[in-house]
């Protein structure tokens, strides 16, 4: 196994890191208004020309709703919940972030994939993604 992580974005709140194909983008600070517009253009990033991406929320302290609704639009589901273009898997969510995903009805998003488990060399140590190259 071999480290191969890089920041997609970080601004001291919020940082995002990516490794591995597919991508497991991991998520660690604070999701909310002000780190939403840097989040939006981490997750175009990370997700371009990718069939499947996983992030993983070990390191979430929060997450407002918009920034989960970004991520979970990740899917390319239309707005109406219908189709998808990519399979989206959420790892590590704190209960009370699945929780608002089932509430809001969420949950059910094609391609939308809640809490599986990591396969492999996939899985991230705390603070750090590996991935085998």
């Amino acid at each position: 196994m071999t480290v191969s992580e890089y920041a997609v974005y970080d601004d001291g709140v919020l940082r995002i890191t990516r490794s591995g194909s597919p991508p497991i983008v991991a998520l660690a600070g604070e999701i909310d208004e002000s780190t939403y517009p840097g989040l939006v253009g981490a997750l175009e990033t990370a997700a371009d020309g990718h069939n499947e991406i996983h992030f993983d929320f070990a390191q979430v302290a929060y997450c407002d709703l918009a920034g989960l609704r970004a991520i979970i639009c990740v899917t390319g589901a239309d707005h109406d919940g219908k189709g998808s273009r990519r399979r989206v898997v959420l790892h590590r969510l704190s209960p009370e972030l699945e929780t608002v995903l089932r509430i809001v009805g969420w949950d059910g998003t094609p391609g939308l994939a809640l809490n599986e488990p990591w396969h492999g060399d996939q899985v991230p140590e705390p603070g750090r993604l590996w991935a085998q190259q």
